[in-house]
């Protein structure tokens, strides 16, 4: 059976670096012809229960996602679901209605979710009201689109 993917970029544009996620997603559907026909790019807007539906329709799923995970501004990572889990700073991290991580455990104990499951996350450094991103993202934002390409193709390739 051949692995379905999906790229879910999640983030509120109107609070500052908070809005990466969706901005990298804007950017990876420019460049959809790097990728295989088994990917889907979503835009999941502020995430919650109302992508419920959506999971269970892929083998993998990536969220991308301003994520406080302690690192240096604009630092990211490709991080699995089960790591998610065990860091307590990113439960709360979260800046969207209703966070992520709950939503997945939900979809987990539904039957309504993917076998594999990452987070590619950004280190914000400012999700007050705002529409552009810190000047810390914004100089490195073609750096971690490059690293998220290449983080997606080394999880399409299992």
């Amino acid at each position: 059976m051949m692995r379905k993917i999906g790229i879910i970029g999640i983030g509120n544009p109107l609070r500052s670096d908070d809005g990466i996620g969706v901005l990298l997603l804007d950017k990876l559907i420019e460049r959809k012809k790097e990728f295989s026909q088994y990917i889907t790019f979503i835009d999941g807007g502020t995430g919650g229960l109302g992508l419920l539906p959506l999971l269970s329709r892929f083998t993998t799923l990536v969220f991308v996602d301003a994520v406080d995970f302690g690192g240096k501004v604009a630092e990211s990572k490709l991080l699995r679901f089960e790591d998610m889990k065990s860091m307590k700073t990113c439960i709360t991290s979260t800046t969207h209605e209703s966070d992520m991580l709950h939503v997945l455990l939900f979809s987990k104990q539904l039957n309504m979710s993917a076998d594999e499951i990452f987070f590619y996350g950004i280190q914000p450094k400012d999700t007050s009201s705002g529409t552009t991103l810190s000047y810390e993202l914004q100089k490195k934002f073609d750096f971690i689109l490059h690293d998220l390409i290449r983080c997606i193709k080394n999880v399409e390739r299992g």
